[in-house]
């Protein structure tokens, strides 16, 4: 597909269901003077029955040239993406989740660096915001993820992508990616699933040429809310979506091979994502008793049979011990695991 004529240097995509508690908050955060006139905000509304489209809509009409509204029926995560994808009119794409927000400053800098750079992926810093119950952010602690993206980075500097593939890990908070390379791939993430966020930041990867990376600490990534889709026990409720994101994710891999569209610097990059995301899964059935015992040994040796290099790109320490062990430690490391999710 050849991508649409681009108004703007970014498309904001934000994903909502439900989210009347801090939608408000999210979209107040990109309403900057200095350049709310660059931006699009493209709100989708995941089939909410609460305010969320009502609260969505005073945007819409008081900033009719950056916030657009799209009502859309409850599809998860990756089908409020694939709409953005869809819809997106900026040269550049960045998902910010609605119960989420962005920093002024670090912001304003990052929209001033996508209008004049044209570096495929531009990496910026992303705060954890423990949610503390207050409602209030000012009063949450802050702890940024990583203190640089890896070391001896230069900021705004431009790099191939492939030199330094074995130095990065880019976390969906980190990356605002060209539109282009989404919309021109037919980039498209599973719906109706939790977890996909994996799929948004390795489905471009191949055609990724170049990354800049820059100092400001953009995004706030609220955690410890009630419900939140990375709880442990929303996460053993939803095991089943963490499979389908990694069967998705071991084709992808597949696929890359056959159709031969990868370099190697690339396929070790997502080799080694694709082994943090299964590392995930790991994690909840270790948390879950001996009852997965036999069903965890199955799926490693079919990961050692059949994808040696995401097999051999595990740092986990609680997979090398069970591995070393001859998963021998098994009741031990879930004991472990749930004495530490208590």
């Amino acid at each position: 597909m050849e991508h649409k004529e681009k108004s703007k240097v970014l498309s904001v995509v934000v994903p909502a269901y439900n989210a009347q508690a801090y939608i408000r908050e999210n979209l107040d955060s990109f309403c900057i003077p200095e350049i709310i006139h660059d931006i699009e905000v493209l709100i989708i509304n995941d089939g909410s029955d609460d305010d969320t489209e009502s609260i969505s809509s005073e945007y819409v009409e008081k900033y009719p040239d950056t916030f657009r509204l799209f009502n859309k029926e409850n599809g998860g995560h990756g089908s409020g993406i694939n709409y953005g994808i869809k819809y997106a009119k900026g040269k550049y794409f960045k998902v910010v989740d609605a119960d989420d927000t962005v920093g002024k400053e670090a912001f304003i800098n990052l929209v001033k660096c996508l209008g004049s750079c044209d570096s495929d992926i531009v990496y910026s810093g992303f705060y954890w915001a423990y949610d503390d119950g207050s409602g209030d952010m000012s009063n949450f602690k802050f702890k940024q993820e990583f203190e640089v993206a890896f070391d001896g980075v230069e900021y705004n500097k431009e790099y191939k992508f492939d030199a330094i593939a074995k130095k990065l890990y880019i976390k969906m908070h980190n990356m605002t990616v060209k539109t282009a390379i989404l919309y021109d791939n037919d980039i498209k993430i599973d719906e109706n699933s939790y977890y996909v966020d994996s799929e948004y930041i390795l489905y471009p990867i191949p055609y990724v040429d170049t990354v800049m990376f820059i100092k400001d600490i953009v995004y706030y990534y609220r955690i410890g809310r009630k419900g939140q889709s990375v709880s442990i026990e929303k996460m053993q409720k939803n095991e089943n979506n963490y499979s389908l994101v990694i069967d998705s994710l071991l084709r992808f891999y597949s696929d890359l091979y056959k159709e031969k569209i990868c370099s190697e610097a690339k396929k070790y990059y997502i080799a080694a994502i694709i082994a943090r995301v299964i590392s995930g899964k790991y994690k909840v059935m270790l948390s879950m008793k001996d009852s997965r015992k036999s069903e965890f040994i199955k799926f490693e040796q079919k990961l050692k049979d059949e994808y040696r290099d995401i097999y051999d790109k595990n740092i986990n320490s609680a997979i090398k011990i069970l591995r070393a062990t001859n998963y021998m430690s098994y009741s031990f490391i879930g004991f472990l695991v749930r004495i530490f999710y208590k």
